[in-house]
């Protein structure tokens, strides 16, 4: 039966997911001790929680995985319900054992376990997508000889039409590119430029420096991320659904499509905010564009869909005689 397989460098890419969003998150929770000139817990105890978080998800993600392979389920959609269970499991471990940085406000708890959801979703589709899947031996011969002569052989090369898949995680991946380039410009400026930090009176006035330092950013990111994320999701469809239209494939081709795309865009937004910060919607929906082909992958093209006949008369070609005349039946 096919299963995911257990690969290290799949699963080094989804515990990157983990830990920039456990990153962000932290740095976050940190900030609003600053925010509410309160002392920030220590910098030991910080990384404490961050690392005991990662490492909660990320064993949650291979049991999910090793269970997964046992019942022999390898849809990425099975893999992305696993995520989401998994993170959520996380969440309420963190909840149960205090280790949230910032808790959650009283009444809150339930919304706030969308954000780790959807993200433990994604973290476990991107370690379905780069695994890849391998055809495990049945626990008893007979049934797996059985198994054999049912399954049909499957090619080891494959030479028809293909096209980009449609993914949702793809999609929310890509959506992402905006809030990443504006953290990407804002870390070099509060580095070198903001260096000096109302600290509120705290008593490591060092750490505080620092946490601010890392907190802009981040709150820069979920504030372009909230704002961007589905506008972003509309322009990466829109670039999906021509590329395909077009019967393209290649990164770059998504890249081209994805930038004409973004002028479109502009031109609209335009009329309501002329400015020229504009042109790095050009730039981010070529991105967008380049990362949505990156995590979707391909797929064959699909069959021509079965015909429901009644009448086997009519089963004749479109250039056949019969479709071009029409048989006299004298009526009275």
């Amino acid at each position: 039966m096919p299963v995911i397989r257990n690969s290290a460098r799949a699963f080094i890419a989804a515990l990157i997911v983990l830990v920039i969003f456990h990153g962000i998150m932290s740095v976050l929770g940190l900030g609003v001790f600053l925010a509410n000139k309160l002392e920030p817990p220590s910098p030991d105890r910080a990384f404490q929680i961050f690392v005991t978080r990662v490492a909660v998800d990320a064993v949650l993600l291979a049991a999910g995985h090793w269970l997964l392979r046992s019942f022999g389920l390898a849809t990425r959609m099975v893999y992305g319900l696993m995520g989401g269970a998994a993170a959520a499991v996380g969440y309420a471990f963190a909840l149960s054992q205090d280790l949230n940085i910032a808790p959650a406000l009283d009444g809150t708890h339930l919304t706030a376990s969308i954000l780790p959801i959807i993200v433990g979703m994604i973290s476990a589709t991107l370690y379905a997508q780069f695994a890849g899947r391998e055809m495990l031996r049945g626990r008893h011969g007979d049934t797996a000889i059985a198994d054999a002569a049912l399954t049909p052989a499957i090619p080891a090369n494959f030479d028809g039409p293909v096209q980009v898949r449609t993914s949702m995680a793809a999609t929310a991946i890509a959506s992402m590119v905006p809030a990443a380039l504006v953290a990407l410009i804002t870390i070099p400026f509060v580095t070198f430029f903001l260096t000096q930090w109302d600290t509120g009176g705290s008593q490591n006035p060092a750490w505080a420096n620092q946490i601010s330092q890392m907190a802009l950013p981040a709150y820069f990111f979920m504030a372009t991320l909230l704002a961007t994320a589905i506008p972003s999701a509309i322009i990466v469809s829109v670039t999906h659904a021509a590329a395909r239209a077009f019967r393209r494939t290649a990164g770059m081709d998504y890249a081209i499509i994805g930038a004409v795309v973004g002028v479109i865009a502009c031109v609209a937004l335009l009329m309501l905010f002329p400015t020229p910060l504009l042109a790095l919607v050009v730039v981010a929906a070529a991105i967008m564009g380049a990362a949505y082909r990156r995590f979707a992958g391909i797929e064959p093209l699909a069959l021509p869909e079965a015909v429901l006949a009644t009448d086997p008369a009519a089963l004749v070609g479109e250039h056949d005689a019969a479709r071009r005349t029409r048989a006299v039946i004298m009526n009275g």
